[in-house]
């Protein structure tokens, strides 16, 4: 069970970061660079199973100000008063929702 959350966190990762290359950078070159970089440090094993104390559920952490300021970006009213992983997930509903309008 806890693989198959990894797993999933992986798959929302990637896509995580290469939308957010492809808004911050130009060049093919770069943005391949910066999604790497982006991934690498979102989806760490380490850092993903140590978070839950060894239980596998992630902890109720405040968001990060990187995230907290691409949420006002986006929009998002007073990011500030959610979680780390719920400001992560609305911020990757946003993002889906705008893709899904383009045309």
């Amino acid at each position: 069970m806890t693989e198959e959350k990894y797993k999933e966190h992986v798959k929302k990762g990637w896509c995580f970061a290469q939308e957010t290359a492809n808004e911050l950078a130009s060049e093919s070159d770069l943005r391949s660079k910066l999604a790497l970089a982006i991934f690498e440090k979102i989806v760490s094993p380490l850092h993903y199973f140590l978070q839950g104390n060894g239980s596998g559920e992630p902890t109720l952490q405040p968001p990060t100000e990187k995230q907290i300021e691409f949420a006002r970006k986006l929009e998002i009213q007073n990011p500030e008063k959610f979680s780390r992983e719920e400001l992560s997930k609305k911020i990757d509903e946003i993002l889906k929702s705008k893709r899904s309008e383009k045309p």
